[in-house]
């Protein structure tokens, strides 16, 4: 028959520091993946509500005018390709948003798929003859600037400018 002395000595035995860290393990393990997972939700959620990305410059140049303020919104780059007389070549853009009034920036954020969706379809129709040179880059920005004014209604764009023109030959 085994006595109580004898079973204590072997739980004492059982017990030795490495099944103490398992057990001490299988504790904290799961409370440490509920905290992680629990802050990565919450940076989640309250990123997800900003107001802005934070593409986006002010600039106060005349603080006695009523005008003395432009907002410079960037889009994001666009990648598409141009008609050649023989192989299509490729187009990087980057426009730069002219604006007078904070208060349309929330509007062109809201509608820059329809920004971007209205470059790509004028850019695709181009030939490659009609965007090289000082000319085609200005009837470009033309353009450009005339078609974000009519999907931007309400909000008036001042102007256009490209951070990046990349044209493969």
């Amino acid at each position: 028959m085994i006595d109580d002395d004898d079973i204590d000595v072997a739980e004492e035995i059982l017990a030795s520091p490495k099944q103490k860290r398992k057990k001490l393990m299988i504790l904290l393990l799961p409370l440490l993946i509920v905290i992680g997972v629990s802050v990565a939700v919450y940076f989640a959620i309250n990123n997800k509500y900003d107001s802005f990305d934070g593409n986006y410059n002010i600039i106060e140049y005349n603080k006695d005018s009523s005008n003395s303020v432009t907002v410079f919104y960037d889009l994001p780059e666009l990648k598409t390709s141009i008609k050649g007389k023989e192989r299509n070549h490729n187009l990087r853009l980057k426009i730069n948003i002219e604006l007078s009034s904070i208060d349309d920036l929330k509007i062109i954020e809201a509608i820059t798929a329809k920004l971007t969706d209205a470059v790509i379809g004028h850019v695709i129709e181009l030939n490659f003859d009609e965007v090289q040179g000082s000319t085609g880059l200005y009837w470009l920005k033309e353009e450009i600037l005339y078609r974000f004014n009519l999907v931007a209604a309400p909000v008036k764009i001042k102007n256009i400018n490209f951070s990046l023109f990349e044209l493969e030959n």
